[in-house]
C-alpha cells in the first residue's frame, strides 16, 4: 500500500453517542453475568453468601455442575464478542468505537469466564 503522508485525525472512525452505547451494553452484561453466576452459586450449588476460603466449597465437586454450563456459556458470548470486534474494525461506520467496544465486552466475559472455570478446574484436580 502506498504511503501518502497524511495523518488521519484522531477522531476518525470514532463516535461518541456509540461510546456511550457500548459503555451501556457491557455495564448491562456485565452486571448480569455477574448477578447470573451469584445466584446459580447460591440458589442451584447451594453456596453460601459469605464463606471463607478463596473459592466456594461446591468448586470441589468433581461433577459437571449447572454453574460450568453458565461459565461455559458466557464464555461462548465472550468470543463471539471477540468475533464480532474483528468484522466490526473492517465492516462498521465507526470502526475504532464499535471494534474497541465489543473487544472490551469480549475480553471481560472470556476472560473471566475463563478464569473462574480454569479456578474449578484446579480445584477438583486438586480434591478440594
Amino acid at each position: 500500500m502506498k504511503e501518502t503522508g497524511q495523518e488521519l485525525a484522531r477522531e476518525a472512525g470514532t463516535s461518541p453517542a456509540r461510546e456511550r452505547r457500548w459503555g451501556v451494553i457491557g455495564g448491562i452484561l456485565g452486571a448480569l453475568y455477574g448477578l447470573g453466576a451469584a445466584l446459580i452459586a447460591v440458589y442451584v450449588e447451594g453456596a453460601p453468601w459469605w464463606s471463607a476460603g478463596p473459592y466456594p466449597a461446591f468448586f470441589a465437586t468433581p461433577r459437571l455442575l449447572v454453574f460450568d454450563v453458565y461459565l461455559c456459556s458466557a464464555l461462548v458470548v465472550g468470543v463471539a464478542f471477540l468475533v464480532a470486534a474483528l468484522a466490526l474494525a473492517r465492516l462498521s461506520r465507526y470502526p475504532r468505537t464499535d471494534a474497541s467496544g465489543a473487544l472490551v465486552v469480549g475480553l471481560v466475559l472470556g476472560l473471566t469466564s475463563a478464569a473462574i472455570l480454569f479456578t474449578r478446574l484446579l480445584t477438583v484436580v486438586r480434591g478440594g
